[in-house]
């Protein structure tokens, strides 16, 4: 997804697109050849961590499998329905979902025959059993926490009220201790450390504060002025209170295990 961000920030403004979810040819063939080099990898490790080829094949599609939420999601708060909209919507879905989890998979196919290893635990590196896997389970839980919160905040009754923003924020943030506690938990039964355990319950606020940052370097997230209210605000509702929400979770799994 960043590759493809960095695509899109080449494109320039004269070309003729036909939505804004597109590339031109030859960004978006060089995008698809490179997922097809990252589902190779996902499946390889998948295989050589004991996974099966269903396992492999799922590890891969991943990345396209999440931002299917987020595109049902726009298709139910079209509020006026139209052609234009529609294919708008189906352009989306095809560019973010269908292609991506097409060039994922043919690229997960190539590692089908790769020795699987059945004990994982030995395969596997401590960091990545104790942190990295943990953090990606938080991570995933915290997003679709977010697009259930951010769908029910976009029904109309709310919008009309002006309530939007406060039903989609909130219940997320109620939601974010027990997303924490399961990546924590995870990281404890893996006999993870409690620094491990706190960083893969804090990954979400991580992942997504360099995001915003990566995409402020490159000119794709301005904040309106006045800046300095709308940067305060963003950091307190973006990761001050996140943070703490994440970190009570992790509360319970924090104390070392006594032999």
């Amino acid at each position: 997804m960043t590759l493809r961000l960095v695509l899109q920030s080449g494109v320039d403004p004269e070309d003729k697109l036909l939505n804004h979810a597109g590339l031109p040819l030859w960004p978006q063939a060089l995008w698809l050849v490179a997922l097809m080099f990252l589902g190779a990898a996902s499946a390889s490790i998948s295989r050589h961590a004991g996974g099966s080829r269903a396992i492999a094949a799922v590890a891969a599609v991943v990345p396209a499998a999440l931002m299917l939420p987020f595109w049902t999601l726009f298709a139910m708060n079209m509020a006026l329905p139209s052609g234009v909209q529609w294919f708008g919507l189906v352009s989306g879905v095809l560019n973010w979902v269908v292609l991506p989890g097409i060039a994922l998979f043919l690229g997960a196919v190539s590692c089908f025959k790769a020795q699987s290893v059945v004990d994982w635990k030995i395969s596997m590196n401590d960091r990545t059993a104790t942190f990295w896997l943990p953090a990606l389970i938080t991570l995933t839980a915290a997003m679709i926490c977010l697009a259930v919160s951010t769908s029910v905040g976009m029904q109309s009754r709310f919008v009309a009220r002006g309530l939007a923003t406060s039903v989609a924020y909130f219940p997320w943030l109620m939601m974010l201790p027990l997303c924490s506690a399961l990546g924590a938990r995870i990281s404890r039964s893996r006999e993870g450390g409690r620094w491990a355990c706190v960083g893969a319950g804090l990954f979400p606020v991580v992942a997504m504060t360099a995001l915003v940052v990566f995409l402020m370097l490159i000119g794709k997230f301005v904040f309106a002025p006045p800046q300095w209210f709308h940067i305060s605000s963003a950091i307190l509702l973006g990761v001050i209170l996140p943070a703490i929400a994440l970190f009570l979770g992790t509360l319970l799994y924090r104390k070392e295990v006594t032999p």
